[in-house]
């Protein structure tokens, strides 16, 4: 006997015919779950049942072989579907249920967090030039309050109180102009939307903190939860990060770089977003490189105990990294000699 698995149902087979059988409901939803667990290399219920009470079975899927049947290899017979009353437009509804199965499936917690850490980008550019906006247009106006208070108690004062004469602040010797009622009135509204985009820039932060202490715990610990959220986007996930060699994580978000040293020979790049960590950020030029191969060999891990063994490890690999960084910067305490940059080479026109 062959135990062969179809679209429509699962078989068994004597000399190339069907002599018992377990047809599949004539529903796209229930194909599409049937088919889906093939795919994830499970038994169906309806294999499990032809095959019980017999000695001997042969199989033609290794996937079946779980379940005892004899693995050989041949080519399955074809079954025509509409011979069981199966027609094509079944067919075509059951792999668009399967196909939006799998679309629902590729959407994970971290592509979320990959969009939010996006958003948190926007965000803080776009607040940041509405607040060099504010700063410039309640300038002419009171130009000293920007200097003597912090950005926050800057928009809170614009937004409450408006006119310089009003503020709980020495205004007598201000160099700015008299304002109006409707410019006052303009500029305060201004300033409390910029409050808000502002605010709203630190809650979104907040939360994409909290997701990748769920979500990458270990990489979080290591290099903060933000820049743990920049390295899961550029990776394309965690588990594809966790797949990545430690060189990758290194040079992840420098990739123009990387591509114009191949094309150009220009000098490779030592870091991508990893730059953006405190302790590559402001150590000196000639230390960078070895210390983000350092810190990306502990991100590898990090990430492949997040993807994989779900354990938390993140304190050893600290300890483990501040000695790499401290070797590192015991042994390139002296920059290198400078070389000579090679000349770029002449695109061709095309």
């Amino acid at each position: 006997m062959h135990l062969v698995t179809t679209w429509f149902g699962s078989f068994l087979l004597e000399d190339g015919k069907p002599v018992q059988s377990r047809l599949f409901p004539k529903d796209p939803e229930a194909i599409a779950s049937r088919l889906a667990l093939i795919e994830d290399w499970k038994v169906l219920d309806e294999e499990r049942d032809l095959m019980r009470g017999l000695d001997e079975v042969f199989v033609l899927e290794p996937r079946l072989e779980r379940a005892g049947g004899n693995l050989v290899r041949e080519a399955p017979p074809f079954l025509d579907p509409e011979d069981h009353g199966f027609t094509r437009a079944l067919l075509h509804e059951a792999m668009r249920a399967l196909a939006r199965r799998r679309m629902r499936k590729a959407v994970g917690p971290d592509d979320y967090a990959s969009q939010a850490v996006a958003a948190l980008d926007d965000l803080t550019e776009v607040s940041n030039q509405l607040l060099e906006r504010l700063r410039e247009w309640y300038g002419l106006h009171f130009p000293e309050l920007a200097k003597i208070v912090e950005d926050a108690t800057f928009l809170d004062l614009v937004a409450e109180h408006g006119d310089r004469t009003a503020m709980p602040l020495g205004t007598a010797d201000s160099v700015g102009g008299p304002i109006g009622p409707a410019d006052r009135e303009a500029v305060m509204a201004f300033a409390a939307l910029v409050r808000d985009v502002t605010r709203e820039r630190r809650r979104l932060e907040s939360h994409v903190g909290a997701r990748m202490q769920e979500i990458a715990p270990n990489v979080a610990h290591l290099a903060g939860p933000i820049l743990a959220a920049r390295l899961v986007a550029l990776a394309g996930g965690v588990e594809a990060m966790a797949r990545l060699p430690a060189s990758t994580i290194q040079l992840l978000g420098a990739e123009r770089a990387l591509f114009r040293h191949l094309r150009e020979g220009t000098r490779p790049p030592k870091h991508g977003v990893l730059f953006q960590h405190p302790t590559i950020r402001r150590a000196p030029r000639w230390q960078r490189g070895a210390l983000a191969r350092a810190f990306a060999g502990k991100l590898a891990i990090a990430a492949r105990a997040d993807a994989y063994s779900k354990r938390f490890i993140a304190d050893g690999l600290k300890v483990e990294l501040e000695k790499a960084v401290a070797e590192a910067k015991r042994t390139h305490t002296v920059p290198p000699p400078k070389r000579r940059e090679p000349a770029r080479r002449p695109r061709r026109r095309r």
